[in-house]
């Protein structure tokens, strides 16, 4: 498990034990912490699925060059 995905866990963890305890968190401090640990959260899915978009663009552009090389190899270019 990576780093980020550990990070999520515990967020969600630590928002269920607020949601399954009200008696054990202040409540003028419940609503903002579990405001605070879903923005976190949300921070997190989009910077973890931004790292998947980035290796996808490298996969597809090293796919790119490597379909560019079999194909110029193919059709050698012609001089004259």
């Amino acid at each position: 498990m990576s780093t980020i995905q550990t990070r999520i866990y515990e967020l969600n963890h630590l928002r269920n034990w607020i949601t399954t305890n009200p008696d054990r968190v202040d409540a003028d401090v419940r609503p903002a912490a579990l405001d605070w640990l879903s923005g976190e959260i949300s921070k997190l899915e989009k910077k973890q699925n931004a790292r998947r978009i980035g290796r996808t663009l490298r996969v597809r552009a090293w796919l790119k060059s490597l379909v560019i090389i079999i194909v110029s190899s193919f059709f050698p270019e012609r001089k004259g």
